[in-house]
């Protein structure tokens, strides 16, 4: 009896879960808009991108330009109306570390970085600096940082493979040419 009893209340709890789950399957969300293959006049990798981004409907870009022709541009990706996303291009003064760009970033706490002089990431950003062979400000360093405000936490790798790919694409704009 007790047996059967146990094998009775491990069916229906079976049961219960198998329905719980098919419940959140039926829900998952997606993107039903189409991953940008450039940011602001940036050329990347939709296919890198894409696992930053959360579902949604809609994507906007919002090209900000802070200090107007300075060079420090911020590229935000908005889906379904929120910044979920940010390309930034940054001049600093030389000597600065990737290190010290990505510590004043508001996503990146210092004890979630990793990485050497050039390049720190996290999941929810990183900070590389751009090679540049001709760089439009003579004697400054040229940083890409990308970053994720947003409630997404994608893998570290997805982040460090789009920030090398961000990084090409900087090192090809205006902002590597005189």
């Amino acid at each position: 009896m007790t047996s059967e009893r146990t094998v009775r209340g491990s069916t229906v709890a079976l049961i219960l879960c198998a329905a719980a789950l098919s419940a959140g399957c039926g829900t998952d969300e997606k993107k039903e808009y189409a991953v940008p293959g450039s940011l602001c006049g940036v050329k990347v990798s939709a296919r890198l991108l894409s696992p930053l981004l959360p579902p949604g409907k809609s994507v906007k870009l919002d090209r900000e330009d802070t200090l107007l022709n300075h060079g420090n541009i911020h590229c935000n990706v908005i889906v379904d109306g929120k910044t979920v996303f940010i390309a930034t291009q940054t001049w600093r003064d030389r000597g600065n570390s990737a290190l010290s760009m990505a510590m004043i970033q508001p996503e990146m706490e210092p004890e979630i970085l990793h990485g050497g002089w050039h390049f720190q990431y996290s999941e929810k950003g990183a900070a590389m600096r751009v090679d540049c062979r001709t760089p439009k400000k003579p004697g400054r360093d040229l940083f890409a940082i990308p970053r994720i405000p947003g409630p997404q936490k994608p893998d570290v790798a997805d982040v460090k493979a789009f920030t090398k790919n961000y990084a090409k694409g900087v090192a090809q704009s205006d902002q590597c040419r005189r």
